[in-house]
Formats: C-alpha cells, structure tokens, sequence
C-alpha cells in the first residue's frame, strides 16, 4: 500500500468514526498529491454536505460527475448533487440531475420521487403526480416513494381518502418518522378529520422542529391560510 492509498484509508476511517475534521485532513493530504482523486472528492463532499455546506459539497461532488470517470459512486454523486440543488431551492437543475440518473436506470423508485418533490416545487403538479405514481408502482414497498404517492393524493384534491390510507399504512410501518407523520396529518386535514390531523401534527412536531410542519400544524388549527393549488 503507498502513501496516498494510507492517508485515503485513515480518512475513511475517520469519517466512519464520525471524525470529520480529522478525516479532512488525510482527504486534502490525498488531494494534494492527486488533485483528482475520485474517493477523496466524494468523502469530502460527503463531509461538507453532512455540515450543510453545500457550496462545497457541490464542488468536490461535481468535480467527480464532470470528469466522467468510471468511479463506483459517480451516480451517487449526481444523485447527492439533485438533493442539494433541491435543499438549495435550485429546482431546474435538481430536476436536470434527476432526469440524468433515470436514462442510466440508477435507482429509480428514488429517483421517480426524488422528481415528484422537484415538480412540486415547480408547481407542475401534473407531472408531480405521474413521477410519484411511477415511483410507487416501481416499488410498492418503498415507504418514502409511497408517502410521496399518498401526500400528493392529497394535497392535490386527486382523492384523499385514498390517500391518507396509503398515508396510514406508511405510519403503520414506521410511526415516529415526522415526515411521514406530517404528510399523514395533512391528508387528514384535507379528508376534513380535523381533530386527528392536530394530534398527529402535534406528534409530528414533538418529533422535530421542521418549518414545513409547523405551517400545515398553524393551518389546520386557523393561524394561517392554506395554499391555493392549481386543479390538474
């Protein structure tokens, strides 16, 4: 083993141990000495996506995507590169990754959802809805691709009873998730079962202190006024 792949091993090890400012030090070292390094690039974009650093993560992330190397994780970077431009409100170019990963057939149940959040955003709910169904239909047992499918289902107005007992089966399997808790207390706000709704926001919200939660908790109990969505 050289020097380089010693310092590569001791960074992974460090950022398994969740020593991320050590296993910094041995990645930059690795880079130094081969500024294209595909692990190292991906560890650290790990790092700084996992700090919330997004500036960052997107250039050691993109670095690998763009030099097209035949790294096992290359897809995995694009896929990282689409949550961040999500999380970053950067719709069109999460939506651009997205659909990338797709012609390759990279794991398309979360890919299929990944999308139905990014046309969300984009108010093209048409397509929001068709990429969830597909998600669900690829795999009827991922829970995320299904609470997707059962919020929409929803929130939409498509057909809510529907959807909150897809929601309800979500809950079922894993009850103290706060998304999938919030997405079970916004069906049943939007089927009209009011009181339900608060108490499972309510648990929702004992769970974490996630913005999103709070503003269907504040319309559901009359502080604030829902969102008009556009019929498809």
């Amino acid at each position: 083993m050289n020097e380089i792949q010693e310092k590569l091993w001791e960074g992974i090890h460090c950022f398994n141990r969740k020593s991320f400012e050590e296993s910094k030090l041995f990645f930059n070292d690795v880079l130094d000495w081969d500024p294209g390094n595909p692990e190292a690039n991906y560890y650290l974009g790990l790092i700084y996506m996992k700090e919330e650093n997004y500036t960052k993560a997107v250039v050691y992330l993109k670095s690998i995507v763009d030099m097209s190397v035949n790294f096992i994780f290359t897809h995995q970077c694009r896929m990282l590169l689409g949550v961040i431009y999500y999380r970053t409100g950067e719709w069109n170019r999460a939506k651009s990754e997205f659909k990338t990963l797709l012609k390759v057939n990279f794991e398309p149940t979360k890919v299929h959802a990944a999308l139905a959040s990014v046309y969300y955003k984009l108010e093209d709910y048409e397509n929001a809805l068709d990429e969830a169904f597909k998600a669900h239909k690829t795999d009827p047992y991922n829970l995320n691709a299904k609470n997707t499918y059962g919020f929409l289902l929803c929130d939409l107005d498509i057909d809510a009873e529907k959807g909150v007992e897809v929601l309800r089966e979500v809950v079922r399997m894993k009850p103290e998730n706060p998304a999938y808790l919030d997405s079970l207390g916004w069906g049943l706000y939007k089927k009209g079962e009011i009181k339900e709704s608060i108490d499972t926001l309510k648990a929702a919200l004992h769970l974490t202190s996630n913005e999103e939660i709070k503003e269907h908790y504040n319309i559901v109990v009359g502080l604030k006024t829902a969102p008009v969505r556009n019929r498809i």
